[in-house]
């Protein structure tokens, strides 16, 4: 599956009230026993039909850090873009397929966007005991740009 924005999710982006800076933006991993089946009209994340989420002892979900929005005015796009994800030293045994970024609305999730594919290499990995950390692109998580 390629990589999605959830409608939802980016309504709340947009929101004065929710947006990147101003809401409480968390990380999930998926794991590669996971049935669900992203629809970019899921309005919650949390309980999603079929979602297996990674459960070795010492994962947790994390918060985003650093949300940032900047203009590229010599390339006519704004980038979205948070500090590296670490999730510390996660066990043996599982196999991550994908993360999902989301709002923290105190109970269903908000999803903004769902990575299964990127240009490093890190999906799918398998844990192997060491730390993992999602690794932020430098150029930004995403970004909107006019053609």
């Amino acid at each position: 599956m390629a990589n999605i924005l959830y409608q939802s999710g980016l309504v709340d982006l947009l929101t004065t009230a929710k947006t990147w800076g101003a809401g409480t933006w968390k990380v999930l991993l998926e794991r590669s026993t996971s049935t669900y089946t992203p629809n970019k009209d899921d309005d919650s994340i949390i309980g999603a039909t079929g979602l297996v989420e990674i459960s070795v002892a010492s994962y947790a979900r994390q918060t985003i850090a650093s949300p940032t929005v900047a203009v590229d005015d010599a390339n006519d796009r704004v980038l979205i873009d948070c500090a590296n994800v670490a999730f510390g030293a996660l066990e043996t045994g599982q196999t991550v397929k994908s993360f999902i970024i989301y709002r923290d609305d105190g109970g269903n999730g908000v999803p903004l966007a769902r990575i299964d594919t990127d240009a490093g290499g890190l999906l799918p990995r398998a844990l192997g005991g060491g730390d993992f950390t999602l690794n932020i692109n430098s150029v930004g998580l995403f970004s909107a740009a006019q053609a």
